[in-house]
């Protein structure tokens, strides 16, 4: 299982339920790297996906976009039981 972070006002505050993960890679014309990370996650209220960012900066090395991974995705346990997990 995912666990996926973003920041709020200095904290950290965890997104429920995500299916998955998108991490875009853009060339700037200053020979660094914008990247966003986006979290979908299951609509509880209707039928459809929702993307939310996660975090997004510039950054010049690879080793910078690992650590922005780092900084907001870990993988935790996976429940036994896939129903004890609830979205949301």
């Amino acid at each position: 299982m995912l666990d996926i972070h973003t920041h709020a006002r200095g904290s950290r505050v965890p997104i429920r339920g995500v299916e998955f993960c998108r991490i875009e890679l853009a060339p700037l014309a200053d020979g660094n790297v914008f990247v966003s990370l986006m979290a979908t996650t299951l609509d509880d209220e209707e039928p459809g996906l929702l993307d939310q960012e996660i975090a997004s900066d510039r950054v010049a090395t690879i080793d910078d976009v690992l650590s922005l991974i780092r900084a907001h995705v870990s993988i935790g346990e996976t429940p036994q039981n896939p129903m004890e997990y609830k979205h949301g």
